[in-house]
């Protein structure tokens, strides 16, 4: 009994005490060795720092592998502005018409883990190159993936401006979520600014999109052979100028958007040279491809008729997962039966235990896991608030969103159900 109120003492303590956030120094990544079994781990703001400044002092660590562990705070709360992880800086010189390529970009794989990254403000005004986002560029190895960013943070910038990224010169995107709002220019999108080649997939906007024109829920401007695919926008999309639309604001070459959707609002002017509102896309050339696109009419505001309109209660039914699934080998939408997108489809991956909670380390090899607003174990267990009141007992127990202390016959965790 003893041990049992000792455990109980610890978890308490260590929940009451706040979460970390960023000071404004860098501490040195010591975990990990950078390989796809043993990778770099981001354990604190501190280490995000240092990983920002590591990259921009030209460390690319091309195809080496970093992993988070834990939600992260960066600064934003205390007045301070996070520095963007590379910087985009390719242009035509204009007396010898050659191409000049200064970026610094990552070039490996970052793994969120389907931790979030919060309360950070990236900014960076350049009228001539643009390029603002948490990662300025990507190139054709540089991999994103799992990871959330937050509710409490802001990008601001001028030309090509993302929350993940601003200039996408290839690379991969793949099940993120984006929370932030992004207030940018031209080129504008909730993911990406602009996106030159490079796949985004399985991802979802939940951040407001501010920009001029060429404005998107997912991406600003898609050109090259660039692919959007089974993406979501449930945001609203300004464009103060012209255009804007809830999955892409303009795609030109041969780029190619598929199996999306979009619930967001869109706001913007219409101009027969610049783009006019659309519920997907507000601009696209004759080599584009946009295929097995949804939206809801009324939500959005505009038609769109490189895709197709429900209604609300349709996009809601179970006969929508099979066309949004269509020529994906593997599916990717599923029934939102917690919610998660408003009853709206969700992608496979925000039903992942990981998503929507914070981890703890076990005590005695505990196994409980969270999903969504459930805990789940692997044998008895009783759930206690922080005040000791015992919520619930069993083996699956549902509660609303807070803190929680968890007992089975093998110790004691902490649980958050985000």
């Amino acid at each position: 009994m003893k041990k049992i109120y000792a455990l109980l003492f610890a978890a308490i303590s260590a929940f009451s005490a706040t979460a970390a956030v960023w000071d404004g120094t860098s501490t040195a990544i010591t975990a990990g060795s950078g390989t796809e079994s043993d990778p770099y781990l981001i354990e604190t703001p501190q280490h995000m720092a240092w990983f920002a400044e590591q990259v921009n002092a030209g460390n690319t660590f091309e195809n080496q592998y970093f992993k988070l562990t834990d939600n992260l705070e960066l600064g934003k709360s205390v007045n301070l502005t996070f520095p963007m992880i590379g910087k985009f800086d390719t242009y035509t010189d204009g007396s010898t018409q050659e191409e000049v390529d200064n970026s610094i970009a990552f070039l490996g794989i970052f793994d969120g883990d389907f931790h979030k990254i919060d309360d950070f403000k990236v900014e960076y005004f350049d009228e001539e190159l643009g390029g603002t986002g948490l990662f300025a560029v990507t190139r054709s190895t540089t991999i994103i993936k799992n990871l959330i960013l937050g509710e409490n943070s802001v990008v601001n910038g001028e030309l090509v401006c993302g929350a993940m990224v601003g200039q996408m010169l290839g690379g991969t995107i793949l099940n993120c979520e984006n929370r932030a709002s992004v207030n940018g220019n031209m080129f504008t999108g909730g993911f990406v600014g602009c996106m030159e080649g490079g796949l985004v997939e399985g991802c979802i906007n939940k951040g407001t999109i501010v920009g001029a024109t060429e404005v998107g829920g997912i991406v600003g401007q898609g050109a090259y052979d660039g692919l959007v695919k089974a993406c979501i926008n449930t945001a609203p999309v300004t464009a103060i100028g012209f255009g804007g639309a809830g999955i892409a604001g303009a795609l030109y070459d041969t780029f190619s958007l598929s199996n999306c959707y979009s619930i967001g609002a869109v706001t913007g002017q219409e101009n027969p040279y610049m783009g006019k509102p659309h519920a997907i896309v507000s601009d696209s050339g004759f080599n584009n491809k946009v295929t097995n696109c949804y939206y809801v009419l009324d939500l959005c505001g505009y038609s769109d008729s490189k895709a197709t309109a429900k209604t609300a209660d349709e996009m809601k039914a179970a006969d929508i997962l099979p066309l949004l699934n269509n020529d994906i080998y593997e599916a990717t939408f599923v029934a939102d039966s917690e919610s998660k997108n408003g009853g709206f489809p969700a992608l496979a991956w925000q039903y992942d235990p990981r998503y929507g909670s914070v981890r703890e380390v076990a005590v005695d090899d505990l196994h409980i896991a969270v999903c969504g607003n459930s805990i789940i174990a692997d044998e008895d267990m009783m759930v206690f608030n922080l005040s000791g009141q015992t919520l619930a007992m069993g083996r699956e127990v549902n509660l609303a969103k807070g803190c929680y202390l968890v007992r089975t016959a093998k110790g004691v965790k902490k649980v958050v159900i985000r």
